[in-house]
C-alpha cells in the first residue's frame, strides 16, 4: 500500500510540474486547515456528534484557461474519519483533487475575488485505526486502499503584491465505501483551509 501511495504522490507532483512548464498563466501554492469529517451512508451526511476534527495540508497548482475558468490540481494530506459514542475512527489519506474553478468576479469595495469550484478526487489510504478509551486498534486490513469522491466548494482570493492569500470552504463526498465489509458507509467532510499562492 505504501508503494502505491508513494507512486501516486510522485505522479501528482510530476503532473503539477509538467502543467507549470507549458502553461502561461500558472500559479502554485501551499495551504493548511481543518477537516470536519463523518462516516455514514451517502444520504445521511450530517451528525454533529459524529464529527472528527482533523488536519488538512497540501500543495496546489492552478492553470488559468480564460478570465472566468481555471483548473486546479492538488496533493493533500487529509485526516478523515468520524466518531461513535465510544470510539474515534481515524482514517488518513493522500488525496489528489482535480477541480474546475469558476470566477464570480471581484468585490466592488475590496480587491477580493470569489470563485466556485467542483471536481473529482482520488484518495490513497495512509492509515486506518480506531481508538476506544485510549486503546488503539489497526483497521487497515478491513479498509479499502483507494477511494473516489467529489468536491464542491467556495473560495476567495486576496492579492498581496504579485501573490495571493487564498481561502477555501469545501464539502467532500466519498462515492466509494472505505469499508471492505460494508458497501454503504463512505467518508464525508467539510474542509476549511487558508493558503498562499505564488
Amino acid at each position: 500500500m505504501e508503494k502505491v501511495n508513494f507512486k501516486s504522490t510522485v505522479l501528482a507532483i510530476a503532473l503539477l510540474a509538467a502543467v507549470s512548464s507549458y502553461a502561461q498563466d500558472f500559479h502554485y501554492g501551499v495551504k493548511i486547515g481543518s477537516n470536519f469529517a463523518v462516516q455514514s451512508e451517502i444520504a445521511n451526511y450530517f451528525d454533529n456528534n459524529n464529527i472528527r476534527t482533523g488536519l488538512s495540508v497540501g500543495a496546489f497548482g492552478n492553470m488559468g484557461i480564460n478570465n472566468w475558468l481555471s483548473l486546479q490540481t492538488e496533493v493533500n494530506y487529509d485526516q478523515k474519519g468520524g466518531k461513535t459514542q465510544n470510539s474515534t475512527n481515524k482514517y488518513d489519506y493522500i488525496t489528489v483533487p482535480v477541480l474546475a474553478k469558476f470566477s464570480l468576479g471581484k468585490s466592488d469595495k475590496t480587491a477580493l475575488r470569489f470563485n466556485l469550484n467542483a471536481g473529482p478526487y482520488a484518495g490513497f489510504l495512509l492509515n486506518a485505526e480506531t481508538e476506544i478509551e485510549g486503546v488503539t486498534t489497526d483497521l487497515s486490513e478491513n479498509t479499502e486502499d483507494f477511494e473516489m469522491g467529489v468536491i464542491a466548494g467556495f473560495g476567495m482570493k486576496y492579492p498581496i503584491a504579485k501573490n495571493n492569500i487564498v481561502f477555501d470552504l469545501r464539502m467532500g463526498l466519498g462515492l466509494t465505501s472505505f469499508d471492505k465489509n460494508d458497501s454503504d458507509p463512505s467518508n464525508k467532510y467539510i474542509g476549511i483551509t487558508l493558503g498562499y499562492e505564488f
